[in-house]
């Protein structure tokens, strides 16, 4: 496959930008993986089935799912729901993953990661692409499931 993380980094602006006006910022997604703990993270997970099998796996500060869902909502970020963020940004995650589906080999579906059995075999990161939004970090991973 001839999928690279700079066409994951050009998916991912395009989408955050025109759905919610987001100027992401790329920057070295190792260093900002490294930024993300368990306790200030939101993980999305998104999965690929068919000639493609695999998932899209996107992670963000709380700062950037909450600053996404008061932009998604029109509001300030006092007012959203908890609801709301996770809701947006797992809108954001199937939006790049649909936007990927045309590029990847063959035909695919995009589903929830949870939809799909666990399947025994490897996984290998294809691509990766890092951004901050003020400051603060969004990294999202391509990975086939062989």
């Amino acid at each position: 496959m001839t999928f690279s993380s700079d066409d994951l980094q050009r998916i991912v602006q395009t989408v955050w930008s025109t759905q919610i006006r987001f100027n992401l910022e790329s920057g070295d997604s190792a260093e900002l993986a490294r930024r993300l703990t368990a306790e200030d993270m939101v993980s999305i997970e998104v999965a690929f089935v068919g000639d493609f099998n695999g998932k899209l796996v996107q992670r963000c500060s709380q700062h950037v799912s909450l600053t996404a869902a008061a932009a998604a909502f029109s509001t300030s970020g006092s007012e959203v729901e908890v609801s709301d963020i996770r809701d947006t940004v797992t809108e954001m995650a199937h939006m790049t993953a649909g936007n990927l589906k045309s590029l990847l080999p063959g035909k695919c579906r995009v589903c929830e990661a949870g939809e799909v059995p666990n399947a025994a075999g490897s996984e290998k990161t294809i691509a990766t692409a890092g951004f901050t939004f003020e400051g603060e970090p969004l990294v999202v991973d391509l990975i086939e499931s062989r």
